[in-house]
């Protein structure tokens, strides 16, 4: 599979996150936004191997066009630990810091790794092991890793996090089979996550103003995309990504019986992601109502979903919400 300059570069974007991304994809014009997000939506599978060629080029090219780099090679460091320590243990000593230093850039690479399914890899695994690789992992990447473990194993891991001191030099071969093992579970990279799901979540980490001339540029172009993007900007199971407090402004600030036509049916997940941020009074009162029958159309549920995924959309983007914003979205 060869890539042109333009599908690495949304491959690229595609492995950052989302939060960078959208701060990138801000700077470049909106041709250049729309032909990046076309070819987002066209990679649907992409092996590791291509992944990490591409990131190693990009990594290349900074390093190349950083004058701080200079002086900061593996050649560089070579020459001067030789001349300090003598051939044999400067090597040793480079060779060391160079595998820990691979270990923690393959650790970063089971960030965009389900974190079920890396739990489920993990679990067999020394708990040493686990320990090291969800420290090195982003936080937020571990907790969710955390809690597909089990109980026990969960509090083994958490002590010893508390007991950490850095990885040991014996521990480090084990490691490097381990991370590297968990790569190539992992075969095929995004194939569940498709381009379409990519890149509305990148455009919704984008400020409303950005993301609304965006979409009608793509629109320009192809109105089919631009309407397949904003359904699944603006599909519901988005919710479970969400930080509890917004969903607990969201409740404080809706009307009871808009909350309950948008709940209608929902997956108990969805369901369960709201009753956990209200009073057992609210939850209860509420789920009862949910298992009646009802006569609700799709239409109106899918209206007062869409409020609420946009009320979100307005905190994430000011703090807060008002009617104003809510009217401004997509007018």
């Amino acid at each position: 599979m060869i890539l042109n300059g333009t599908e690495k570069s949304a491959l690229l974007l595609m492995s950052i996150g989302a939060d960078q991304a959208g701060e990138i994809l801000k700077n470049l014009t909106p041709f250049e936004v729309q032909e990046i997000l076309t070819s987002m939506v066209n990679i649907k599978r992409v092996s590791t191997e291509k992944l990490n060629e591409t990131l190693h080029e990009c990594y290349n090219l900074a390093i190349k066009n950083n004058p701080f780099n200079f002086n900061n090679s593996d050649n560089y460091l070579v020459d001067m630990l030789n001349k300090a320590l003598g051939e044999k243990k400067g090597n040793s000593l480079l060779q060391e810091a160079l595998d820990l230093r691979n270990a923690k850039i393959c650790i970063k690479a089971l960030n965009y790794m389900n974190p079920e399914k890396l739990a489920f890899l993990l679990d067999q695994e020394h708990s040493q092991i686990i320990t090291t690789i969800l420290i090195y992992l982003d936080r937020n990447h571990s907790a969710k890793v955390l809690s597909f473990l089990s109980n026990q194993k969960r509090a083994e891991i958490i002590l010893k996090i508390t007991e950490f001191h850095g990885i040991e030099e014996s521990s480090l071969v084990e490691l490097t089979k381990v991370i590297e093992n968990l790569l190539k579970n992992k075969k095929l990279l995004l194939s569940e996550k498709g381009g379409i799901k990519t890149a509305a979540r990148i455009l919704n980490s984008m400020k409303i103003k950005d993301e609304k001339e965006t979409i009608k540029k793509i629109s320009m172009f192809n109105k089919e995309l631009s309407n397949n993007i904003i359904n699944e900007m603006f599909s519901f199971e988005n919710i479970l990504d969400l930080d509890n407090n917004h969903i607990r402004i969201v409740i404080e600030n809706i009307e009871k019986e808009k909350l309950y036509i948008a709940l209608q049916n929902t997956s108990s997940s969805i369901r369960e992601k709201f009753f956990k941020n209200m009073s057992e009074t609210e939850s209860n009162k509420l789920s009862l109502i949910l298992e009646k029958k009802s006569y609700i159309s799709d239409i109106a549920i899918k209206n007062e979903q869409k409020l609420i995924l946009i009320m979100i959309k307005s905190i994430i983007d000011k703090g807060y919400f008002s009617l104003k914003n809510l009217r401004e979205y997509y007018a």
